[in-house]
């Protein structure tokens, strides 16, 4: 990838693309969540996989599926609704890009949650 005057861009998650570092901010400094979505295991539900920064600068990748129903009837919905599947706890940022991708998601979608229909 190339900016308008033909300079380098990586398209890595730590590229030079303002928004990749926004979600690298995300993460270090203002410790948020960033998400993306996925494949669900099934037709019926919506998947999302998120990275949340822990306490001790080490950072958690989970799965998170809820009812497609529920979502878009814009239903309410709680803890017993969600399926949630801790995928790995790990050490950097680097690493939790590794885990996203292994789950076939390209961690460039990353991104803040609202930006994704991620269920705050």
């Amino acid at each position: 990838m190339r900016t308008p005057n033909g300079a380098a861009i990586s398209s890595g998650f730590f590229g030079a693309d303002d928004v990749k570092t926004e979600v690298r901010n995300r993460l270090t400094m203002s410790k948020g969540v960033v998400s993306a979505k996925m494949t669900p295991k099934t037709a019926e539900r919506y998947a999302w996989v998120w990275i949340a920064p822990l306490g001790d600068d080490t950072f958690r990748v989970s799965t998170v599926e809820v009812p497609r129903d529920l979502i878009d009837n814009d239903v309410s919905f709680y803890e017993p609704d969600i399926e949630r599947t801790r995928v790995a706890t790990v050490a950097s940022v680097q690493e939790a890009e590794e885990v996203v991708r292994s789950l076939g998601v390209d961690p460039d979608e990353l991104a803040p949650p609202w930006h994704n229909g991620f269920p705050l």
